[in-house]
């Protein structure tokens, strides 16, 4: 008769917390011969993919903003006012840049004197990222971010919720 038993037994997650190891050692007997104590090998589980936190999500958004200046002065330079669609206003390297593609931009307003716009990341769900270019007071309104209400106090510069 064989059996086999379970002498020690640990588990334990790796400093940078993407793998589980386990370690187990065992004694097994033959017919009352006792064999001696075997350490089986580490078995580690798969190293887990980092997720994009939130705070990384808010800086592509702000980014995306930043490119949306660009994008938008160009549309100007060809059609004399700013433009209502982002789709349409970003350019082909803005389009290309994948970090940047899951941005999903609103403007708010467009015109011959300015635009404002405000924009969100599915990973940081709740906060957005608010701009405007233009004169404050030719605007009909600037922004302000959903969940702290921060508003966009600078031309051209991006404002995020924390």
């Amino acid at each position: 008769m064989i059996g086999v038993s379970i002498v020690a037994m640990s588990v334990w997650l790796s400093a940078s917390a993407t793998t589980l190891v386990v370690a187990v050692d065992a004694t097994a007997t033959l017919e009352g011969i006792e064999m001696p104590s075997v350490s089986l090998p580490k078995l580690r589980l798969p190293r887990l993919p980092k997720r994009n936190g939130a705070s990384e999500a808010v800086q592509h958004t702000q980014r995306r903003l930043k490119a949306m200046v660009a994008d938008q002065e160009a549309w100007y330079a060809i059609h004399g006012s700013y433009g209502a669609n982002a789709s349409a206003v970003a350019r082909r390297e803005t389009r290309a840049d994948s970090a940047l593609g899951r941005v999903q931009v609103q403007i708010l307003y467009a015109g011959k004197k300015g635009w404002t716009a405000m924009a969100s990341h599915p990973d940081a769900p709740g906060k957005s990222c608010v701009i405007y270019v233009g004169g404050r007071n030719t605007l009909p309104m600037v922004p302000r971010t959903r969940a702290d209400a921060v508003d966009a106090s600078s031309e051209a510069q991006a404002a995020c919720d924390r």
